[in-house]
Parts: structure tokens; C-alpha cells; sequence
């Protein structure tokens, strides 16, 4: 499943800038905050005491690359792919997370130099780490506005939510375990150039 979710969105980023329909190709590379990633984080402490481990912070950063590409036609409306932000947890134990996802848009003026856009989609988390048992596929959405946008470039910032989750082992002191479902996109901010 993992391999498929990649390969199309590879797939439709090779189709979006190869597309001799498409109206205008674009990259968008930024920085995207994420706030669901302290989910995960809760789950990887509550472990560690549950192991009989000192209970210390892990060291993560909520903030990650992300890259995103699309077409647009003359109209609006456009499609793209997008990856990241990856998310990495490290020190006692181990969590990396890249989110791809695939997304149709419409941009409301596409000639204007400033314009909102909305996007709709789906994701799909590749994880692994210590304590990972799955990743489920869920809605995506986020709203933005690009600036000091023209042919050349341009950049922007957008508000998204990522509703993909991720399955964790839950430990209990008593040695027992269950499965708990977190979202570690939810609410993301972001800031971009384009390309």
C-alpha cells in the first residue's frame, strides 16, 4: 500500500510537468508547521515511563519541508502532489513520518498577482518507528494566498488540515498494550515560494 501511495503521487508530479494541456506547471517549496506531531510525541513519553524508562522530553521539531507541485488551467482549477512536511522524532526511541498526498484546487483569480486558492485531497502517511503499527488514508484540505505571484514565481501562505491518521502501541505499566489512532498532520501552517 506504502509503495502504491508513492508511486502515484510520483506519478501525477512527473504527469503535472509533463502535461502539454496544462495551462501553467508550478512548484511550491516551503516550511509547513505542524501541530498533530505533539500527538505522537505524548504517545512516545507515556511509553517510556510505561517501560520503566526516565521520564525525559524527546527531541523533535514540529516544523518541516514540504514540497508541493501542481497545473493549473486558465479557469482555475488545477491538481498536483504534494510531500512532507517530514517529521522525525529522535532520542530514546525512533519516529520519521513523510506525508504524500494528491489534491485538485481552484484558484479564484488566476491572473492577479495576489490570489486565495483553496485545495481539497487525500494523504497517506509513510511511518515507521518504534512503536508504529499502521497508517489510514484520510481527507486533506487547506485554504491559502499567493503573493507577488506571476510566470516567473511568486510565494504564499496557506492553512491546512490533514484528517490521515497513524496507528501507535499504547503501553500500560502493568505490561499491557492496546492501539491508539492520532493524527500527526491536523492543523498546519505553511509559508512557500514558487516556482
Amino acid at each position: 500500500m506504502k509503495r502504491l501511495m508513492l508511486v502515484l503521487v510520483f506519478s501525477m508530479i512527473m504527469f503535472t510537468n509533463n502535461s502539454t494541456m496544462a495551462d501553467d506547471s508550478r512548484f511550491a517549496l516551503g516550511l509547513t508547521h505542524v501541530s498533530g506531531l505533539e500527538n505522537v510525541m505524548d504517545i512516545y513519553e507515556s511509553n517510556m515511563i510505561a517501560e520503566g524508562h526516565y521520564a525525559y522530553s524527546e527531541d523533535y521539531w514540529p516544523v518541516g519541508i514540504s514540497f508541493h507541485s501542481y497545473t493549473e488551467y486558465d479557469n482555475g482549477f488545477g491538481f498536483g502532489g504534494n510531500v512532507g512536511p517530514l517529521m522525525i522524532i529522535y532520542g530514546g526511541r525512533d519516529f520519521s513520518d513523510i506525508p504524500v498526498g494528491l489534491d485538485f484546487r481552484y484558484t479564484f483569480f488566476p491572473e492577479a498577482s495576489i490570489t486565495p486558492y483553496v485545495r481539497v485531497g487525500g494523504r497517506y502517511h509513510i511511518v515507521s518507528g518504534s512503536y508504529v503499527e499502521d497508517s489510514i488514508p484520510g481527507f486533506f484540505g487547506g485554504i491559502g494566498v499567493d503573493l507577488l505571484r506571476n510566470k516567473k514565481g511568486g510565494m504564499g501562505i496557506e492553512i491546512s488540515y490533514d484528517a490521515s491518521e497513524i496507528e501507535l502501541v499504547k503501553k500500560r505499566k502493568q505490561g499491557h498494550s492496546t492501539t491508539k489512532r492520532v493524527r500527526p498532520g491536523e492543523l498546519m501552517f505553511s509559508i512557500y515560494i514558487l516556482f
